[in-house]
C-alpha cells in the first residue's frame, strides 16, 4: 500500500490548493458586492438594493448552469460524491468542478444561503477520482483516493485535520479499514500544514473558557441535544418539499435560483444576518456579543434569536432546495448555534447561579444540531473541538450530539447529504459493500470441476456420469467442446422412470440448453446479481474469451461464503493469489 500513501500526498497538495483557491473565489465575489471579504463584516453598511440584487444576479449564471450542465437526475455535492461512489463506481462526475466550485464561489459569494464545504468536498472529490482513474487504479483505491481529497479539502478549509479525516471516514465512505485510513491521515495533515502556512495557525471560532458551572447543567445540555435534533428533523424534512414546490411553481431551471435569490435577498432586507455563510455571527452568538438590532428596532436577545432562526431556516432551505451550489454544514453550525443561544439564554435568565452563559449552550448546539443534520456525532465532536480548541466543552457536546442524532433517527436515518438520494432510490450504505464485491473476482471464489459429456452419449451412460461424480449437474458438449447445454436433477427427471429409452435417448435432447453462466472475469457482485435472479444452485464458470468453454461449475454456496468472509473481514479485499 506505498503507493497509495505516497499518492496521498500529491492529492493533500492538490486538494488543499484547490480548496484555498475556492475559499479565496468566495472571499472576492463577496468583496465585489459589499466591499468585504465576508457579508457579516459589511451589514449595517450596505445599500438595501445590495441585499436584492446580489443574491437574484447570482441566480443568473447558476441558473444557466443548472440548465445547461445538470442533467435530470443528477446530483451535485457531497450528494453528488456519494452517489457517485455507488452509482459510477468512484468515477466523480468532473462537471461538479463547474457546477460546485464556479457556481459555489458565484452563490455563497453573492449572498446565498449556504456553506462552503460542499463544492469543497465535490473539488476534493473529482481531482482525486480523476488522479485514480488515469493511473488506473482498482475501484477500492480510488474510493480510498477520494477519501484523501474530501479529508484534505475539510481539512485545508476548516483547519482541522482530525475532523477531516473522520468526515472522510464516517460520512463519505464509511469504511475504518487502517489500508483506507493511513492515506487519508497523510493527505488530511499534508492539507492542514498547508492551510495554516496561508492562513495560520488559528481556529475558526475565538470562544472564552467555558466551564461546567454544575453538574446540573447536564440536564440542561440533555434539552438543547433534544432540541437540535428536532431541529435537524425539520431542516431535512422541509428540503424535499420545498424542491418539489419551488419545481412545480418555477419548472424552469433557468429562472428557479434567480426568484430564489430575490427571496432570500428579500428577508436580508429584514435580517440581514441571514445572508451568505454567517460565521461572523456565530462568533459574535459564541462570545455572547450580539447585537439585537433589527430594522433599527433594539429587541431582547431571545427575541432577536428566535426570529433569526426562522428566517435563516427558511433562507437556507430555500437556497439549497432552488439550486444554488452550496453545502449544509455550515448552515446547521449556524442553526445549531442559534438554537443553543436562545435556549441558553432562556436556561441563564432561569438559572442564573447554576449555569454559564447562553454562548456556551451556542457552542454545544451548533456541534449537536450538525451531528444529527450530518448523522455523524464523532466526525462533529472532534470537529467542533478543533474549531474551538476548548476541551471544557466536550461532555455537554458529547451528550448533546448523542442525544440530538438518536433524536433525529426517530424521524428517519437520512441525513442533509442522503435525503435527495434516499429520495431518489440511491443506497448510499450499499455503496461499500459494492465496492468489496466488485473487488472479487470469481477466479477467487471457490469452484469445483464438473463432469461432461458429448452430446451424442447415450442416456445410459449420461445417468452413469451423473451419478458417479456427486456433482448434482453434467455439462453437455460438442466435439469441439464447447457447451451445448447443462442438465441438473430436474432435466433428467423425466427420463428416470423410462428404462427402455435409456439406449434411444441422448444427452443432446435431455440438455437444458438456455443456460445462465459467468465469465471469469465477472465479480462476486455478479454472481450474487444472478444467484438473486435464478432459482439455479449452480452456475457454469465459462472462459473470457469463449463464452462456451466452461471451465468448472460455481454454487451458491461458495459464492456467499466467500461474501460472509469478506463481510467478517470488514471490507478488506480477499488476498491476491501468490
Amino acid at each position: 500500500m506505498l503507493h497509495l500513501n505516497v499518492l496521498a500526498i500529491g492529492v493533500g497538495v492538490v486538494a488543499a490548493e484547490a480548496a484555498l483557491l475556492l475559499r479565496s473565489a468566495i472571499e472576492h465575489v463577496a468583496a465585489l458586492w459589499t466591499g468585504e471579504s465576508a457579508w457579516d463584516q459589511a451589514l449595517g453598511s450596505l445599500p438595501w438594493y445590495i441585499y436584492l440584487a446580489a443574491p437574484a444576479i447570482a441566480g443568473l449564471p447558476i441558473g444557466w448552469i443548472n440548465a445547461r450542465l445538470m442533467k435530470k437526475g443528477e446530483y451535485r455535492g457531497v450528494a453528488g460524491v456519494l452517489a457517485d461512489l455507488v452509482e459510477r463506481r468512484g468515477n466523480i462526475n468532473r462537471k461538479q468542478i463547474v457546477t460546485e466550485t464556479f457556481g459555489g464561489a458565484i452563490s455563497i459569494g453573492g449572498g446565498a444561503s449556504l456553506g462552503r464545504e460542499g463544492p469543497t468536498v465535490a473539488l476534493g472529490a473529482v481531482i482525486a477520482s480523476f488522479i485514480g482513474q488515469k493511473l488506473k487504479l482498482s475501484e477500492m483505491h480510488i474510493r480510498t483516493m477520494i477519501g484523501c481529497g474530501v479529508a484534505a479539502g475539510i481539512a485545508a478549509s476548516f483547519n482541522t485535520p482530525i475532523a477531516g479525516v473522520l468526515f472522510a471516514t464516517e460520512v463519505i465512505l464509511t469504511d475504518y479499514a487502517m489500508a483506507t485510513f493511513s492515506p487519508i491521515v497523510i493527505s488530511s495533515v499534508i492539507a492542514t500544514a498547508i492551510s495554516r502556512t496561508h492562513l495560520g495557525n488559528f481556529p475558526a471560532f475565538i470562544v472564552p473558557e467555558y466551564h461546567l458551572v454544575s453538574d446540573w447543567e447536564i440536564p440542561a445540555y440533555a434539552v438543547v441535544g433534544l432540541a437540535c435534533g428536532l431541529m435537524a428533523a425539520l431542516l431535512i424534512r422541509m428540503l424535499g418539499p420545498t424542491r418539489a414546490l419551488l419545481a412545480r411553481w418555477i419548472p424552469d431551471t433557468r429562472f428557479r435560483p434567480v426568484v430564489a435569490g430575490l427571496c432570500v435577498g428579500a428577508m436580508g432586507l429584514a435580517v440581514p444576518h441571514v445572508m451568505s455563510i454567517g460565521y461572523g455571527i456565530v462568533g459574535n452568538v459564541l462570545l455572547e456579543k450580539v447585537d439585537p438590532t433589527l430594522l433599527g428596532v433594539a429587541l431582547p436577545v431571545g427575541v432577536f434569536l428566535a426570529i433569526l432562526l426562522a428566517t435563516k431556516l427558511v433562507a437556507v432551505v430555500i437556497s439549497f432546495s432552488s439550486g444554488f451550489p452550496g453545502g449544509l454544514l455550515g448552515p446547521a453550525l449556524f442553526l445549531g448555534a442559534i438554537t443553543g443561544g436562545l435556549l441558553g439564554n432562556i436556561i441563564h435568565h432561569a438559572f442564573p447561579v447554576l449555569t454559564e452563559g447562553y454562548g456556551a449552550y451556542a457552542l454545544v448546539a451548533s456541534g449537536a444540531l450538525t451531528a444529527a443534520a450530518l448523522q455523524a456525532p464523532l466526525t462533529i465532536m472532534i470537529m467542533v473541538f478543533e474549531l474551538t480548541a476548548d476541551y471544557h466543552i466536550m461532555l455537554p457536546l458529547m451528550t448533546a450530539c448523542i442525544i440530538a442524532t438518536l433524536v433525529k433517527r426517530v424521524f428517519g436515518r437520512e441525513s442533509v447529504f442522503t435525503e435527495a438520494l434516499e429520495e431518489g432510490g440511491i443506497d448510499t450504505g450499499w455503496g461499500l459493500e459494492q465496492s468489496w464485491m466488485r473487488s472479487v473476482r470469481v477466479t477467487r471464489i471457490p469452484w469445483r470441476p464438473v463432469p461432461t459429456v458429448t452430446e451424442d452419449t447415450p442416456l445410459e451412460e449420461l445417468k452413469r456420469v451423473y451419478v458417479d461424480s456427486g456433482k448434482g449437474c453434467v455439462i453437455v458438449t460438442d466435439q469441439d467442446e464447447n457447451m451445448v447445454g447443462i442438465i441438473s436433477f430436474a432435466d433428467l427427471q423425466p427420463w428416470l422412470l423410462d428404462p427402455s429409452m435409456d439406449r434411444l435417448t441422448v444427452a443432446g435432447e435431455v440438455a437444458n440448453r438456455e443456460v445462465q453462466t459467468v465469465s471469469e472475469d465477472d465479480s462476486l457482485l455478479d454472481a450474487i446479481h444472478i444467484f438473486d435472479r435464478e432459482v439455479y444452485e449452480q452456475v457454469p464458470v465459462v472462459a473470457r474469451d469463449n463464452p462456451r468453454k466452461v471451465l468448472g461449475i460455481l454454487s451458491r454456496t461458495a459464492v456467499f461464503s466467500t461474501y460472509h468472509k469478506l463481510i467478517v473481514q470488514h471490507g478488506e479485499p480477499l488476498p491476491e493469489p501468490e
